[in-house]
């Protein structure tokens, strides 16, 4: 329905299983995405307890499972939400064959409640109410729900498809929010689930043997870019910039694996400003707070290069709307190009919008001969 309303040019699909894993570190390929959309019914957290003891034992073990995972997922929608595409959430009725079997129906109905309560205080989501016509025997199918976990019939399928389509069409126009909304109504509880997820930055020099990375982070990278993507760069602008001794590979791991590269970015020194004029990060690490240890490892070579000011030089591209809404968040416009932070004033402004400033240590930014390149900056976890 959204491919022949002309809404998105192709639509993707991630089992229930892989949800986790997309809405925390998605594909490369997830950089064109228009948005996303989350099905979720809650019942399902419970498939593997649907026979409870008929004691309260039963109910209470299914209680604590779905406290669990309600609070795990809210953290994970968010992080998914802070990378500044669209998402939408539509909590499925759990009435299934599931909770008819293990008589689980008014529990889960209490905690999808409470799930959509929480989900409406999440910036960048909009939260969808399942349409009252969608129920019924040509909706509902327990024989597949229970042998393979499919709900709902074809019809069933298709009204819900039709009903997306809308209402992804009616708010798409109005749903863009900035990073920065998102990280001020952000939550203790996601603060300290981001802190779990011990996320380590690395930034050192960009070698011959980093080539294909930088090639195709430069060519790819489109949203969070301060130039957007260059699907055209030659190999010669990419060869000169890791051979100028100013182009730094950023590297991203943390609890969930081993990222790899993940961005690039390209600095001069001029007079007392250290310029960046190339910093594209992938966004598959973008909402672990990635662009603020980046930042703060920048603003800790200015000091150290006595320079008082970092100026990122933002060109604007088809969609590189949310690099500018960070900018905005951080530094002071002097042109439609160039926005300048203060180095004195990034620990201050970083702590401000950052959604656990104390995820991180802003690393040792160490000068190398008069080249100017940090080497083996590494900001970790502070535990």
């Amino acid at each position: 329905m959204l491919k022949s309303s002309r809404t998105a040019d192709d639509v993707g699909f991630t089992p229930p299983h892989g949800m986790r894993e997309y809405m925390l570190a998605p594909a490369s390929d997830t950089e064109h995405i228009l948005g996303t959309v989350v099905l979720l019914r809650v019942e399902d957290w419970l498939r593997n307890i649907a026979n409870p003891p008929p004691d309260s034992s039963g109910e209470a073990s299914a209680r604590q499972e779905l406290q669990t995972r309600v609070r795990d997922f809210v953290n994970e929608l968010t992080i998914l939400a802070y990378r500044g595409k669209p998402v939408w959430f539509l909590a499925c009725p759990s009435t299934g064959w599931i909770c008819e079997r293990g008589n689980l129906v008014s529990l889960s109905r209490t905690y999808t409640n409470l799930l959509v309560a929480r989900v409406r205080n999440v910036a960048q989501v909009t939260t969808l109410n399942w349409p009252a016509a969608l129920s019924g025997d040509s909706v509902d199918d327990r024989q597949a729900d229970q042998l393979k976990n499919i709900p709902y019939t074809q019809y069933g399928f298709d009204q819900l498809a039709e009903f997306l389509a809308a209402q992804v069409g009616r708010t798409l126009a109005r749903s863009a929010q900035s990073a920065s909304q998102i990280a001020a109504g952000a939550s203790p509880e996601l603060a300290r689930y981001l802190a779990g997820l011990c996320v380590q930055v690395e930034i050192a020099p960009a070698g011959e043997s980093d080539r294909g990375a930088v090639d195709r982070i430069m060519r790819t990278a489109a949203s969070f870019s301060l130039t957007g993507e260059k699907p055209d760069m030659s190999d010669r602008q990419v060869d000169t910039l890791i051979a100028s001794g100013r182009c730094l590979l950023v590297s991203v791991c943390d609890r969930l694996g081993d990222h790899g590269p993940s961005g690039v970015l390209v600095y001069g020194c001029s007079a007392d400003d250290l310029i960046i004029e190339e910093l594209s990060l992938s966004c598959t690490v973008l909402g672990k707070q990635v662009e603020y240890a980046v930042v703060s490892a920048l603003a800790q070579l200015a000091s150290e290069r006595s320079c008082s000011k970092l100026v990122f030089e933002y060109k604007k591209s088809a969609r590189n709307q949310p690099m500018l809404i960070f900018l905005q968040s951080l530094a002071n416009r002097e042109t439609e190009t160039r926005y300048v932070l203060p180095q004195n004033l990034a620990v201050e402004r970083i702590s401000a919008k950052a959604i656990n400033p104390g995820a991180w240590s802003r690393g040792s930014a160490k000068a190398q001969g008069g080249a100017g390149t940090i080497v083996n900056s590494r900001i970790e976890n502070e535990r």
